[in-house]
């Protein structure tokens, strides 16, 4: 596994385009800091990695799937998204929200082939929304199997997915390593399935 000690506030163009270069060109998995945690994906355009993804998943069968974005214009393509929850998401995001969503025919079937919504993220965080936009494209994301605080702590994380990663984007201890709070918009009125590090306020 490649290691980048990358700057969380300005990160280098070189270990971002090196990432970018792993995720399309290889068929390679990335870790990489969110607001919440780290997490572990692959470029959504590459099936190879799409498979390795998914047998990832299913190891786990808690797992959750979600696609980290860069702006709406992405979410817009991978979901049917309403202007009331256009309206409800800007609110929140970018920051430590998955918003569930009914999804479109690009979301790839491999990944969730029975399941008809998708969890969407824009976190707040520069390393991994630099990526997503050198990208041109989102990440298809799951969580790592640590308890607690060590999701945020990336000397563990490298041990947890050593046989499973290519590369790790390592920005430090997170602080305050929290899952997000999930919020199902598949229906009319907005349900909390999970509270997690965003306060919700409606």
């Amino acid at each position: 596994m490649i290691i980048y000690n990358i700057h969380p506030d300005n990160p280098q163009k070189r270990f971002i385009d090196s990432a970018v270069r792993i995720l399309k060109m290889e068929n390679g998995i990335a870790v990489y800091p969110t607001d919440t945690v780290y997490g572990i994906g692959s470029a959504i355009s590459n099936s190879q990695a799409l498979d390795k993804i998914s047998r990832f998943i299913k190891k786990d069968k808690k797992k959750l799937f979600s696609f980290l974005c860069s702006d709406f214009s992405q979410v817009s393509r991978y979901t049917c998204l309403s202007n009331s929850n256009f309206k409800l998401m800007k609110r929140y995001l970018p920051g430590p929200y998955t918003f569930i969503l009914p999804a479109s025919n690009l979301v790839p079937k491999k990944i969730c082939p029975k399941r008809k919504t998708v969890g969407i993220r824009i976190p707040d965080c520069k390393v991994i929304m630099d990526l997503i936009a050198a990208l041109d494209e989102p990440i298809a994301n799951t969580s790592i199997s640590l308890p607690g605080n060590l999701r945020g702590d990336p000397y563990e994380v490298k041990k947890a997915v050593a046989n499973d990663a290519d590369i790790l984007l390592d920005i430090g201890v997170l602080e305050n390593p929290t899952g997000s709070t999930i919020i199902d918009l598949t229906s009319e009125t907005p349900e909390i399935t999970r509270f997690g590090k965003g306060s919700w306020n409606e």
